[in-house]
């Protein structure tokens, strides 16, 4: 079994579930049991963000940061994808680079300017049982390649999906496959 833990999955044209449309999901951590990913290039309405903000304290951050939508499962737990140079209790570390953190502590300690200076901040995760991603690739609803930390964290929203694709050398828009509308 290949891992595609610190890669990412850019979703095929022909997924209409509107999760995963045009999605670039990066995959946190992959085993024989399933994989669970944060899709870092969608943000939630500009109606919800101001009360997630408020409830967690992150509206006292100027500029306020961005709320994403990282998938359908747990979609009202918070899941915080940063640098490595932060360190809390609980954390998964995917590379030597990048983290993921569930803990409160993260947030108190943006707020307070001693958290990470790169980070994420995610509500819910897009999760596969055994062996349903592998199926999914092989079926042509994902592309899979290797991430990077500037693509996650550096590039605007809007350009990391097609951005990735031309990385890939490919013109996804070409494409089509795969079940339509399957996620």
């Amino acid at each position: 079994m290949d891992n595609f833990s610190n890669h990412f999955l850019i979703s095929m044209p022909h997924m209409t579930d509107p999760f995963f449309q045009k999605s670039l999901v990066y995959i946190c951590e992959h085993d024989s049991d399933g994989a669970m990913g944060i899709i870092i290039n969608k943000t939630l309405s500009s109606q919800n963000i101001q009360d997630i903000l408020t409830q967690t304290g992150l509206n006292a951050i100027k500029p306020h940061p961005e709320v994403y939508l990282g998938g359908p499962v747990a979609i009202d737990t918070g899941l915080i994808l940063h640098d490595a140079s932060y360190e809390s209790e609980g954390e998964l570390i995917i590379t030597t680079k990048i983290k993921l953190t569930s803990n409160n502590q993260i947030i108190q300690d943006i707020i307070n300017n001693i958290g990470p200076k790169d980070y994420l901040f995610s509500l819910g995760y897009s999760g596969w049982g055994e062996g349903q991603l592998e199926r999914e690739i092989e079926e042509g609803d994902w592309l899979i390649m290797p991430a990077n930390y500037e693509h996650i964290f550096e590039l605007p929203n809007h350009t990391k999906w097609p951005t990735a694709a031309i990385k890939f050398g490919i013109d996804i828009n070409s494409f089509s496959g795969g079940k339509s509308g399957k996620a």
